[in-house]
């Protein structure tokens, strides 16, 4: 691929943020942030974007039932 892109690297950073880059595609794109710059750059761009969302967002506690399972 091409990761000079600007449109592609926007996609990619954001679909990490989101999670939905699953499986190998997620692994290939935790291994080229080492090595480009700007998808790094990219990813913080997005975190940047997304994290005032999750002020607006209440907890919500774990059922009983997952404690249970963690212990």
């Amino acid at each position: 691929m091409d990761y000079s892109r600007p449109e592609l690297v926007d996609r990619l950073a954001a679909a990490y943020v989101a999670g939905t880059l699953r499986g190998a595609a997620r692994r290939r794109f935790v291994s080229l942030m080492r090595s480009h710059p700007g998808l790094r750059s990219a990813v913080q761009a997005w975190e940047a974007r997304l994290m005032p969302l999750t002020a607006s967002l209440a907890p919500v506690p774990p059922p009983p039932r997952v404690w249970q399972r963690i212990e």
